[in-house]
């Protein structure tokens, strides 16, 4: 992509006071708004740098070279932050509607086990007595036929 006589161009057009302060001033404003508003804001056809060569390609190349390190405009980063906090809230909330309806399920059903099981007591102390009672009353009746 670079070669020794591109790199030498780039330096010697950076080494340029008017390209710095131009290029600083141009890759601040793609870091805050963008490539497209950077290149609206810096008209880079040659008419803003005519006594500077080279000075139209020198952008181009730095911003490939930002755009190719995967550097992002802070509007988009913000954005994207801001995104992320309210997909977090949602997260927590969502996390939250589910823990909850778990501990109420969780509830509901132990109440539904206890009263399952309250039941099948009551059934059972019923048959208990019912058989104490057929027992006594056949142990009566044995009395009374052994009289």
């Amino acid at each position: 992509m670079f070669n020794d006589n591109m790199f030498k161009s780039m330096m010697d057009l950076f080494g340029n006071p008017i390209v710095r302060k131009g290029f600083l001033d141009f890759y601040l404003k793609m870091q805050q708004e963008g490539m497209e508003e950077a290149k609206k804001s810096w008209n880079l056809s040659g008419e803003k740098y005519p006594s500077v060569p080279n000075a139209q390609e020198f952008f181009e190349k730095m911003a490939d070279f930002n755009m190719l390190l995967g550097f992002v405009p802070s509007v988009k980063y913000d954005e994207v932050l801001k995104e992320n906090e309210k997909l977090k809230k949602e997260n927590s909330f969502l996390k939250d509607t589910i823990r909850e309806l778990q501990g109420n399920l969780f509830k509901e059903g132990t109440e539904k086990a206890q009263e399952a099981w309250q039941t099948i007591i009551d059934k059972q102390l019923e048959m208990n007595k019912e058989i104490a009672k057929n027992f006594i009353d056949q142990f009566k009746e044995l009395k009374k036929k052994d009289k």
